[in-house]
C-alpha cells in the first residue's frame, strides 16, 4: 500500500530513534558553538548516520544564521534538513563547559539536541522538534540531564521522560 507524504512523515517520526544509545553524548569538550556542532557531526559520521560531517556543520551554521537555535535556559536544538537520509536522526549531548549559542536569554548552553531530518519529510522534522520541546517541558528532565554523570545516565533520564509522552499518531 502506498502512503501519502503526511503518512510517510508520521512514519518517519515513529521510526526516529530519539533515544538511540549510540547518539547520546556526555561532556562534549567543545568550547564554542561551532566546535560542539563539529563534534556532534563527527560523531554522527563515525556512527554511519551522515556521510559528510563538514557539509552538515556548514548546513547547521547556515540554519543558525536564520535564527538562533539556543532556546534559553541553557538548551539548544540545532537542526536542519539533510539529503540522503531515510529517517530523522537525533543526537543528545551535554557539554563539558557552557557554550555561547547567542540565546536570547544570554544563558550559555550545556544541553544540545541535534536534529537532522530527511529533506523530503518536512512534517517529520517539525514533529520531531515539537516532541523534543514537549520532552524538555517534562518536569525535572533538564535538571536530570545536567546532573547525569554519563551518557548512560542521560539515556535513563530521557527514557523515563519519553515513556510519559503520548506516541505520535
Amino acid at each position: 500500500m502506498l502512503m501519502g507524504v503526511e503518512e510517510e512523515d508520521r512514519a518517519a517520526v515513529r521510526r526516529e530513534r530519539l533515544l538511540d544509545p549510540a547518539l547520546v553524548f556526555h561532556g562534549l569538550p567543545g568550547r564554542t558553538r561551532d566546535e560542539v556542532l563539529e563534534e556532534l557531526a563527527s560523531h554522527l559520521a563515525e556512527r554511519g548516520r551522515v556521510s559528510a560531517p563538514g557539509e552538515l556543520v556548514d548546513r547547521l551554521l547556515e540554519r543558525e544564521k536564520l535564527g538562533c537555535t539556543g532556546l534559553g535556559g541553557g538548551v539548544a536544538i540545532p537542526h536542519c534538513k539533510w539529503k540522503d537520509l531515510d529517517e530523522v536522526v537525533v543526537a543528545v549531548a551535554s557539554t563539558e563547559h557552557p557554550v555561547d549559542f547567542a540565546a536570547a536569554d544570554g544563558v550559555p548552553v550545556s544541553l544540545v539536541f541535534l536534529v537532522v531530518s530527511p529533506a523530503q519529510a518536512p512534517a517529520a522534522h517539525l514533529q520531531t522538534l515539537a516532541r523534543i520541546s514537549r520532552l524538555l517541558r517534562t518536569p525535572r528532565v533538564v535538571e536530570g540531564l545536567r546532573r547525569a554523570e554519563s551518557s548512560e545516565k542521560m539515556l535513563e533520564v530521557l527514557r523515563e521522560a519519553e515513556a510519559g509522552l503520548p506516541v505520535a499518531p
